[in-house]
């Protein structure tokens, strides 16, 4: 072994112990070396030194067929890297960018996204072994207004995939390659408030209960009271407080000064009171999700929707009306076993986090490749690259 600090490398000599190889052909037995070579392989990192192995490699010439054939060496492919190269690079690919450990490794972008795409190509998802039972749908930006879907495993808290569109037709393909006898198995399926979905999970999961999630529903109600707030404060004239984030906050979150506080922002806005509706309507929805049973829920349910339909006339309430009203049976679903799509929406905290370090992605397929890598388990890469 030499190590070369002036270019930071650590060359090994090595080679085969064995004295014979088997004909690639006809897998025959050889002893006869018709020919020797040292090959370069890029075997991995040490300390931030370049492992090279110089892997001396025969050539034997068959006595059987009489063809001349190269000794093969596990681990070890024709590109001139190790499956350790290949693993360790997939390891730190996980949490950096493309060009830092390019940079790190000695080898191009372009590389790493190949050797990338190709162990995305052979991730399945295991129907048989993971006892798949509730299923997260939410979406997220690809790029911008490009949205594509996440699709995750509540009952197990694993990541299933990342789809490339958040159209019907996609999720629809998605849920049509489940095996009949595991979609079967799927009994809640947990999503935000969008339309969009709600058709494709009734029909191609009749036997799942469709869930509202619990976040989207509170998110709701605190954006039609921000669009309130912004439309209040435009119309009066004077210096603007800082509200929103007064107003998100839950009423049980609030101090006895920004309680004070509160009161004074009503009392300033009374020529306004369809902003302390909405604030008032907001809290009614937290306060819902509070309730012991989906009875009592349903009575809260209720209550809040005649609240929204006495209230001063709003489109922002109107629009949530209509939307509560239309999703009411999911949104109550929430008390039959308390799911939410949290671990959904950690994902995305995670996948945001890993766009940050890659400074973005231009083409999705690699995007979903690098997104997927970063949700698995380091054993399963070593598997991959060691069988």
């Amino acid at each position: 072994m030499d190590v070369l600090d002036n270019e930071k490398q650590i060359l090994v000599h090595c080679r085969s112990p064995r004295t014979m190889a088997r004909c690639t052909t006809c897998d025959h037995s050889s002893k006869k070396v018709h020919q020797t070579s040292i090959r370069k392989i890029k075997h991995g990192m040490l300390n931030y030194r370049q492992i090279i192995l110089l892997l001396k490699v025969r050539r034997f010439k068959c006595k059987k067929c009489g063809k001349p054939f190269t000794e093969c060496f596990p681990g070890i492919s024709r590109d001139k890297s190790s499956a350790n190269l290949k693993s360790q690079m997939l390891d730190w690919l996980r949490q950096n960018s493309f060009n830092f450990i390019a940079k790190q490794f000695n080898v191009s972008p372009s590389t790493l996204v190949r050797y990338l795409l190709k162990m995305n190509g052979s991730i399945k998802i295991n129907w048989a072994g993971s006892n798949i039972t509730k299923l997260g749908i939410d979406e997220h930006s690809f790029r911008g207004k490009n949205l594509i879907i996440t699709v995750t495993d509540l009952s197990n808290k694993k990541l299933l995939a990342i789809l490339k569109s958040d159209n019907q037709a996609t999720l629809a393909k998605f849920i049509q390659e489940i095996p009949s006898e595991y979609r079967d198995k799927i009994d809640e399926v947990c999503t935000d408030l969008r339309s969009s979905y709600r058709p494709v999970i009734e029909k191609m999961l009749p036997s799942a209960i469709l869930t509202a999630d619990r976040f989207h529903v509170e998110l709701l109600a605190r954006k039609a009271l921000d669009k309130i707030r912004t439309v209040v404060q435009d119309e009066v004239i004077g210096n603007r407080v800082n509200l929103k984030k007064l107003l998100w906050l839950n009423e049980n979150q609030l101090d006895t000064q920004q309680k004070i506080k509160l009161e004074l922002i009503f009392k300033k806005y009374d020529n306004y009171p369809i902003l302390k509706e909405a604030w008032i309507i907001k809290e009614q929805i937290v306060k819902m999700y509070w309730a012991s049973s989906k009875k009592e829920a349903e009575k809260r349910f209720k209550h809040i929707i005649m609240l929204l339909e006495t209230s001063d006339s709003s489109c922002y309430l109107a629009t949530m009306r209509g939307t509560l009203k239309k999703w009411k049976k999911p949104i109550l679903n929430y008390f039959e076993h308390k799911t939410t799509n949290g671990f959904t929406e950690g994902c995305h905290t995670k996948i945001k986090l890993i766009k940050r370090v890659s400074y973005g992605f231009r083409n999705i397929d690699t995007y979903i490749a690098k997104m997927t890598l970063a949700f698995l388990p380091l054993i399963w890469i070593l598997n991959y690259h060691t069988s």
